[in-house]
């Protein structure tokens, strides 16, 4: 089986690691975490794409992110949209993009596990797109 490969762009560094450590209890490895936005760009560029998009609700210009987002197979969101900004895995699915789970913070283990499970399942050689 391929491995899926994962991008991880949060908005709190203290994230990352967790994030991390989460995909990697999951068996995914193949996963980079994104330090800027020229960071990113760079890693969506990059062939074979990205087959998952981690974001945060609280990254800055969310609503740009989207735009790049479209790059990726599928988004995750964690955390909660910040008062007055809009949802950014509404606003994902509106414009088309497959939101593999919208989580709150802290991660909640079982859902978090059968998003990863889905990503994981559509990566197989052996299942039919």
């Amino acid at each position: 089986m391929r491995q899926p490969y994962v991008l991880i762009h949060p908005a709190r560094p203290s994230h990352q690691i967790l994030l991390h450590q989460a995909c990697n209890a999951q068996g995914l490895f193949n996963v980079r975490v994104t330090h800027d936005l020229a960071d990113l760009d760079t890693c969506l560029a990059r062939q074979p794409s990205a087959d998952l998009l981690i974001l945060d609700h609280a990254v800055g210009d969310g609503l740009a992110l989207l735009e790049r987002a479209c790059c990726a197979r599928a988004v995750l969101f964690v955390g909660h949209a910040s008062a007055g900004c809009p949802n950014l895995a509404h606003e994902a699915r509106r414009q088309g993009l497959w939101v593999l789970a919208d989580l709150p913070w802290p991660l909640p283990v079982g859902r978090w596990q059968q998003a990863l499970q889905r990503i994981q399942t559509v990566t197989s050689p052996t299942h039919a797109h």
